[in-house]
């Protein structure tokens, strides 16, 4: 590998190892920066990868409200509707 090239370690488990040994999965991704693919029915469903620290200091919740605008009732239907019967 070059210099400043970075080896990205993953592996691949099925979601019912992922089910059994998910603890165990989320340790190892802490502990050894690992990312893990986890696979249904034989393709890849979800990436399971390490939390960057660096990353974290952004807050999750509210990054995109600058982006957003929230147009009208987000729980309406625009229906009508009676409950009582």
């Amino acid at each position: 590998m070059g210099r400043g090239q970075t080896m990205v370690i993953f592996m691949v488990i099925t979601i019912t190892q992922f089910k059994a040994k998910c603890l165990g999965v989320v340790e190892r991704v802490q502990r050894e920066k690992v990312r893990v693919v986890i696979s249904r029915h034989g393709h890849p469903a979800a990436e399971l990868i390490p939390f960057d620290e660096a990353k974290g200091r952004e807050p999750l919740f509210g990054r995109a409200s600058a982006q957003t605008r929230i147009q009208g009732d987000l729980c309406s239907t625009g229906e009508t509707w009676n409950a009582e019967h």
